[in-house]
């Protein structure tokens, strides 16, 4: 479906606790000169890492479903992967292949504060996203994982024409939109015209803010 450059990162979360529970292993002078012990080397300590993903993964779970009321969308999510390579640097996301939204496996989670990218069909497999389109600034799309629930507002609509664009003009005209990111935002990606997939549409929503107590 749509494309982008290959990114590496599924065991982002583990390698950061990795490399912090290494560091704290370094005793640093009060000069600042780091040295050995002058007794037995500390062990380093182990980590398990399927672990720390699980929790990871509760902590900032992967988004479940979406509502999306302005287009009678009410859909449960599927994470996807990356699908066919297109040149040695560029793959197409794959999208379900069925009434369902994929969320990009390599992108952010729910409360994680990064950019979320979910895909979907927009004229075969339920065309899920068949309107999604005629989306406008202000429009609510709601997230759910779980019991949590998080409301974005639309901010942008684009459409991208692809068509006539090389394999690598494509993936740059992608990546501002589907890269991952440390942006705190909601990116929904298909397909346009309803009859067609001559283009791209992008639509990038923000968290709204909860209400006070």
């Amino acid at each position: 479906m749509m494309i982008s450059r290959r990114r590496c990162g599924a065991v982002r979360a583990a390698s950061l606790l990795i490399a912090a529970l290494v560091a704290s292993v370094v005793l640093v002078m009060p000069s600042g000169a780091a040295h050995a012990q002058d007794t037995a080397p500390t062990p380093i300590p182990t980590v398990d890492v399927a672990a720390a993903l699980a929790q990871y993964a509760q902590a900032f779970p992967a988004p479940d479903h979406i509502w999306i009321d302005r287009i009678r969308v009410n859909a449960k999510i599927e994470q996807v992967g990356p699908g066919k390579a297109l040149d040695p640097s560029t793959v197409e996301w794959a999208a379900p292949n069925s009434r369902a939204v994929g969320w990009h496996n390599n992108s952010g989670r729910m409360g994680e504060g990064r950019n979320i990218v979910l895909n979907g069909h927009n004229n075969i497999y339920g065309a899920i996203f068949r309107k999604l389109y005629t989306l406008k600034p202000g429009d609510t799309i709601r997230l759910g994982a779980g019991d949590l629930i998080k409301t974005y507002r639309v901010k942008e609509v684009t459409r991208v024409a692809e068509r006539d664009l090389s394999v690598a003009e494509r993936a740059a005209s992608a990546a501002r939109f589907i890269n991952p990111a440390e942006d705190d935002r909601l990116t929904i990606v298909s397909c346009w015209p309803e009859w067609s997939n001559s283009h791209r549409v992008y639509v990038v929503a923000r968290p709204v803010a909860a209400a006070a107590p």
